[in-house]
């Protein structure tokens, strides 16, 4: 069976080159092509982050018996066949076999099996040109299985969107070329796509583009409500449709269609005692499409743990990296497939509009987690994507996921990391933000039944209402200057006594400000990255998001300061009689937030 294709660079996915191979010597290879054309005495190296083969998770997770690589070429070639692996030491390279095969002008198949007493590591290969001009069509590694050991497995794949028309429509379309409209692919009865669409923006023609593709209108519930509607759809027509996962995908995401073929390989040959398993994409960032953002991570109460974050796969060595396997708790639903028999009528996500909904269905639901190289999305980086909502989010449903799960987030603890984000806010001046984190932690102490209660859509309406809108920088009462921004960004810390002094000061507030934003000298903070010292006696700063080229400004009040840390110390003294009573609220009645008839009432299906 066919576990994976060699993959090259394409343009529309990722032309980052050497994640897909590395060269010696004159090789001729363009994106628009379809083969590539290697000069004699050239070498092309595939222990890369797509097309080395992930050895040890295949045969640890599935039946496979062998692994071989076939190749498709045309001319004369040497393959040498290599095991590698990480170690303290560096990568250790275990060579397989060498052969000589083809013929100068002579078109063929060959196959090659990997004989290793070990399996740790990554399987890969090279080739040596012995002719004037060889051709590479195509390649594919293979696994020996017996007939009875591949299961039947039909992918539901899951899509929340809220208009990203234009990844929606090109993904759909990939995937309908790639394998809806080719009965060879072995998918195109193996997939169906389900598309909520949240803003009902979508051009129904652009997208249905045969009947294994279906959208539904949705209320704006935002991604808990996406997905769990598609998993709602799901289930109604699992048996008729003989479904068997579930692939839950972000909307505004580039995937290469083989990472869903691989996923498909993987759960068709699943050993019995890996049959619930689930299997991750990781994350790579959009716009630096070699580095890793997370692959695999742990809740760890919110103190989110992402594995292997920061890696450059490029390298050799952070490939190998990955092969290694950590403890586990979710996987992000920007990519995470899962067995459909575990979505059921009292086994739904919870409500919670946006962040945390994947991290408590991964907590409750997975047992073992699947993560290979070359299963992953592009997807753009978070710290691209700022908005002033998603501080109401970040303690709400952190202290709901936390209590339905029973992880002991102590008062004391919740109570010190709400006031350090608070008063860092305070210090850049961002009061809409801290009130927006207070008011995510009060809402929490409504309850369950508030909950409940609540138009996710008109909640959400409102949440945004009363943060920053970033706006064009023209209409903004600080001047923007780029210089002013890089300087921001680059701005050394201040030394230790000076830092000490500044937190007795409380970064300034109370002292008056040096320096005011005017045409002369504005002041320019970054979004994401802002730091203390950006804000150090300052009377106003433009906030400048470099994304989306927009931005906001902020001011000093001393009013609005003192208003915000007496809100605070209400909240503090709330949490001393009301915390854990709120906790033990959730954790008991917390079925009712996962069972279909809330769901139904909630969506308004």
């Amino acid at each position: 069976m066919k576990l994976q294709s060699l993959l090259f660079p394409q343009t529309g996915i990722c032309t980052e080159e050497k994640m897909y191979f590395r060269r010696q010597g004159t090789i001729d290879f363009t994106w628009d092509k379809d083969y590539t054309n290697m000069f004699r005495n050239s070498m092309i190296a595939f222990d890369t982050y797509f097309n080395g083969c992930s050895a040890e998770k295949w045969f640890k997770y599935t039946k496979i018996k062998k692994i071989s690589i076939n190749l498709h070429v045309k001319g004369k070639f040497r393959i040498t066949l290599m095991r590698k692996e990480k170690s303290l030491d560096g990568i250790t390279t275990k060579f397989l076999h060498e052969e000589t095969f083809g013929n100068d002008g002579a078109e063929g198949v060959y196959s090659f099996p990997f004989e290793s007493e070990s399996n740790s590591g990554m399987f890969c290969f090279q080739l040596l040109c012995l002719s004037d001009m060889g051709t590479i069509f195509d390649g594919w590694y293979e696994g020996e299985v017996a007939p009875e050991d591949i299961r039947h497995v039909k992918i539901a794949l899951d899509i929340c969107t809220f208009k990203r028309e234009v990844f929606v429509t090109k993904n759909v379309k990939e995937l309908y070329d790639s394998f809806l409209s080719k009965p060879e692919s072995g998918m195109s009865d193996n997939l169906e796509i389900f598309i909520s669409d949240n803003a009902k923006t979508l051009n129904q023609n652009d997208v249905l583009l045969c009947d294994k593709i279906h959208i539904f209108l949705n209320k704006n519930t935002g991604g808990a409500g996406g997905f769990t509607r598609g998993m709602i759809e799901i289930m109604k027509c699992r048996d008729k449709h003989r479904i068997t996962h579930v692939l839950v995908m972000d909307d505004d995401v580039i995937i290469n269609p083989d990472s869903i073929y691989r996923t498909f390989v993987i759960l068709s040959l699943l050993k019995d005692e890996y049959k619930d398993a689930f299997v991750g994409g990781a994350m790579l960032r959009l716009d630096k499409q070699f580095i890793q953002t997370e692959n695999g991570a742990r809740w760890n109460k919110g103190y989110l743990i992402s594995h292997k974050s920061g890696l450059n796969l490029n390298d050799v060595d952070a490939c190998l990296y990955n092969e290694f396997e950590e403890k586990t708790e979710f996987n992000a639903w920007w990519y995470c497939a899962f067995p459909a028999h575990i979505i059921s009528e009292t086994n739904l996500p919870l409500p919670i509009f946006i962040r945390g909904d994947d991290v408590e269905y991964g907590l409750r639901n997975l047992k073992n987690l699947i993560l290979m190289n070359g299963i992953c999305v592009w997807h753009e980086p978070f710290e691209n994507k700022y908005s002033s909502s998603m501080y109401y989010y970040i303690f709400r449903n952190r202290l709901i996921d936390n209590s339905i799960h029973n992880l002991k987030y102590k008062r004391k603890m919740f109570i010190k990391d709400l006031k350090e984000q608070v008063k860092r806010e305070i210090i850049y001046y961002r009061y809409k933000n801290a009130e927006l984190l207070m008011d995510g932690v009060n809402d929490f102490y409504n309850g369950i039944d508030w909950l409940m209660a609540q138009d996710g859509e008109g909640l959400h309406k409102s949440v945004m209402g009363r943060g920053y809108k970033l706006q064009d920088i023209n209409d903004l009462s600080v001047p923007f200057s780029y210089p002013a921004y890089e300087q921001a960004c680059r701005m050394p810390e201040p030394k230790r006594r000076t830092r000490v002094w500044r937190k007795f000061t409380a970064n300034g507030i109370m002292l008056p400000c040096k320096k005011k934003a005017d045409n002369e000298m504005p002041v320019v903070a970054p979004t994401f990255t802002a730091r203390p010292v950006n804000f150090y006696r300052v009377h106003k700063a433009l906030n400048y998001d470099y994304c989306s080229r927009k931005a906001f400004v902020t001011e000093k009040s001393i009013k609005e300061t003192l208003r915000l840390l007496y809100k605070l110390w209400k909240i503090d003294l709330k949490s001393r009689w009301k915390y854990r009573k709120t906790v033990r609220s959730y954790y008991n009645r917390k079925n009712e937030l996962m069972d279909i008839k809330f769901w139904n009432k909630y969506l308004g299906i």
